[in-house]
């Protein structure tokens, strides 16, 4: 199909380098373009990140990036903003960018390490190597949006430099969409923190994401039972964590939430901690166990009762009753 443009109706014009359309826009980002054409647009050296964010309908640190992004790929000067030269007169091949090697053996390896591609070599990586080939499509479409070259060459140092096959990237990224977490920066210190505990195969990684997905619906239906509807503090979290360890089924939290209730008339995590310790303790795990328990307390405090009451002492009684006057008495 061939495409017409009537060019008188366009008005004025701006110049945008050829190299973008030529050599950019397979991995740029809409985002990016957009502030990028807004720029060229306004035939200025000058401009501000918040005057671009809001003719662009993006964040200041979007238009940051995107110039960052501009850049690297050689079409607007750093701090000015006008085109490179024309693409005849531009290098014909960019800098390969140096990386520092991974030690394996380094603690924290995944939080100290910063890598970072130029285009040519993820364009050079993405079609040499038949794994990454399709990576960067197969995430966007779990994450439902385009993504950068910044987020692409993360994932290529997830693959080359952590060891992660596509297949296990693949995975966590569909396991990042589930939970609704949708930034490659998520995706990146999951996989990361993966890597420092030694989950890097796909078998180990399945497992994890089972693990994680277990706990996290636990926890959800912990407070859903519990009435709360914000997002939990780290110490609850780390009660409702045990309280799974522990092995105890959401009916049993129910239960123990419910004597929290009626004892103290407010939401207390250490109190309710305090009931299931105990149980724990007793082996109580069901709820006819709990009746069985509470039955034996009520009993207990029943005889300690008992126990307390005034008595008698027939003998005295008897004692005292030989020896009364009535005659004596004080008549009412």
């Amino acid at each position: 199909m061939k495409y017409y443009f009537d060019c008188d109706k366009w008005g004025s014009v701006f110049s945008v380098p050829s190299c973008v359309a030529n050599n950019c826009l397979k991995l740029c980002d809409g985002a990016f373009l957009k502030v990028l054409i807004y720029a060229l647009a306004q035939n200025s050296h000058e401009l501000e990140g918040g005057q671009i964010a809001s003719a662009c309908g993006v964040s200041e640190s979007v238009v940051d990036d995107a110039f960052k992004y501009w850049q690297s790929c050689g079409v607007l000067s750093s701090g000015e903003i006008k085109p490179a030269a024309p693409a005849a007169a531009a290098p014909k091949t960019e800098q390969v960018g140096t990386v520092r090697a991974i030690d394996p053996t380094a603690a924290n390896v995944g939080n100290k390490l910063a890598i970072r591609y130029t285009n040519s070599e993820i364009l050079e990586k993405t079609k040499n190597d038949k794994d990454l080939a399709h990576l960067p499509s197969e995430i966007q479409t779990f994450l439902k949006r385009t993504i950068n070259s910044t987020e692409q060459g993360e994932l290529i140092a997830l693959y080359e430099y952590y060891g992660f096959d596509v297949p296990s990237i693949l995975l966590t990224a569909q396991y990042c969409f589930m939970i609704e977490k949708t930034r490659i920066a998520y995706l990146v210190q999951v996989m990361k923190s993966w890597y420092e505990k030694d989950i890097t195969s796909y078998d180990k990684i399945e497992k994890e994401i089972i693990r994680a997905s277990a706990a996290r619906d636990y926890q959800n239906r912990v407070l859903k039972a519990f009435g709360i509807v914000t997002k939990p503090t780290p110490t609850q979290v780390e009660y409702i964590k045990s309280w799974q360890e522990m092995g105890f089924t959401i009916e049993m939290l129910e239960i123990a939430y419910n004597k929290c209730m009626d004892n103290t008339n407010k939401l207390n995590f250490k109190y309710i901690n305090t009931i299931l310790t105990n149980w724990a303790s007793k082996s109580i795990s069901t709820p006819a166990q709990v009746n069985e328990e509470d039955s034996k307390f009520k009993s207990r405090k029943a005889d300690t009762s008992s126990t307390r009451s005034t008595s008698y002492d027939l003998d005295e009684f008897e004692r005292f009753a030989r020896g009364f006057d009535l005659s004596k008495a004080k008549k009412v």
